[in-house]
């Protein structure tokens, strides 16, 4: 047991089970006598899920990682002599190569039942980009045993989020720089790359921004228009009232009328039988003898 197979395997797992392997591992090399070595793996630690997706590339697309690498390393022999044209070719691959990579640690977390959050996929973004830029980085990146993600600042190497060292690295799984270049040069191409993903940044900003202000245009569409419907809907029922109230009142009016028929017919009815009934007071009264007395 070395700390390099120790590390290898850890860093393999599905990051749930990584503590517990690791202090199965500790407790096997103390039984073993090897108090250093327990030590050394007690250091090591859980990687997040930045660190878990990168080792993930690294060890399942690690054909896929190398030509971004490459790329950077080629990037780095030409230094200052890339013209304006050759720097945007330049981040066109490397935005081309990072966007797949992301894309293939999306899969292998969905196939490890996980989901990728928008600052996981940033994070594994700015790792690549480390990379890219630092050999030192690439080759941390190569091996596959990230505890965290990392992050290239300014014109220096890559800002290592943590993990074990690197005593040794499997053939094939390096990204190492050419001997003898100038810190000029790296001074230099590490500016125009920094400049060229201010650009990108910038950019995706504004995509970020038109898109917040794209949804809260049609969130706003979306409430207009379902007030739009809950008012025609309120007009319809209103008017299917006012309907109901005016075919009411003109029954209502009809009604009247035929009662005021009925009543004014009723009157004259009255009228005749009051005038009948006189007539008849005063036939009676013409034919009755006066009383005597």
């Amino acid at each position: 047991m070395d700390l390099d197979t120790v590390a290898d395997e850890l860093y393999g797992l599905p990051a749930e089970e990584f503590t517990a392997a690791r202090t199965a591992a500790e407790k096997e090399a103390r039984a073993a006598g090897e108090k250093e070595l327990a030590a050394q793996i007690h250091t090591l630690a859980k990687p997040n899920q930045v660190a878990w997706l990168a080792n993930q590339l690294a060890r399942h697309h690690a054909d896929e990682l190398r030509p971004l690498l490459e790329l950077g390393a080629g990037l780095r022999d030409a230094a200052g002599g890339l013209t304006g044209d050759q720097l945007r070719e330049f981040t066109r691959q490397k935005r081309q190569l990072v966007r797949a990579l992301v894309q293939r640690g999306r899969g292998l977390a969905s196939r490890a039942g996980r989901k990728v959050s928008a600052d996981a996929a940033r994070g594994l973004e700015e790792t690549l980009d480390a990379g890219l830029v630092d050999p030192g980085a690439a080759e941390r990146l190569l091996a596959g045993r990230l505890s965290s993600g990392l992050q290239h600042a300014g014109f220096g190497p890559a800002i290592v989020g943590g993990g074990p060292a690197l005593s040794s690295v499997p053939t094939g799984r390096t990204a190492a720089s050419a001997p003898g270049r100038s810190g000029t040069r790296d001074q230099r191409l590490a500016a125009r790359v920094a400049a060229a993903d201010r650009e990108v940044a910038d950019a995706r900003s504004a995509v970020d921004r038109a898109t917040r202000a794209k949804s809260d245009a049609d969130a706003a569409v979306e409430l207009a228009a379902k007030e739009c419907r809950e008012a025609e809907d309120k007009v319809a029922r209103l008017k299917a009232k006012l309907e109901r109230a005016t075919t009411s009142q003109a029954e209502a009016d009809w009604e009247r009328r035929r009662t005021q028929k009925e009543l004014e017919k009723a009157d004259r009815l009255v009228a005749q039988t009051e005038r009948r009934f006189r007539e008849a007071a005063e036939r009676r009264a013409a034919v009755t003898p006066p009383n005597t007395q």
